[in-house]
């Protein structure tokens, strides 16, 4: 399975609001078997960078159907740099 990131826009949520996303989120990965890997919020809050293994980037649009959230644009990962690959 490859690496795709999710972006989304979201709507102003609490702490609180956040962690049911979380649990939707977990619960639509079970359902149609995709791994959640992390997910990244700017400090505002207005947009998210979630990193998800699964088959397709249409598992991934699936998943956030499923779960009721906001999908912006979906990329496969290609490569990854970072500290380690630059040295």
């Amino acid at each position: 399975m490859a690496r795709y990131i999710v972006t989304r826009t979201l709507p102003p949520l609490s702490r609180e609001e956040l962690g049911a996303v979380g649990k939707k989120v977990e619960e639509a990965c079970a359902r149609i078997g995709i791994q959640w890997v992390r997910s990244h919020i700017t400090a505002d809050g207005k947009h998210s960078f979630c990193e998800f293994i699964a088959p397709s980037a249409d598992a991934c649009r699936e998943h956030a159907a499923m779960a009721g959230l906001p999908v912006d644009d979906v990329s496969e990962i290609g490569e990854e740099i970072g500290p380690q690959t630059a040295r």
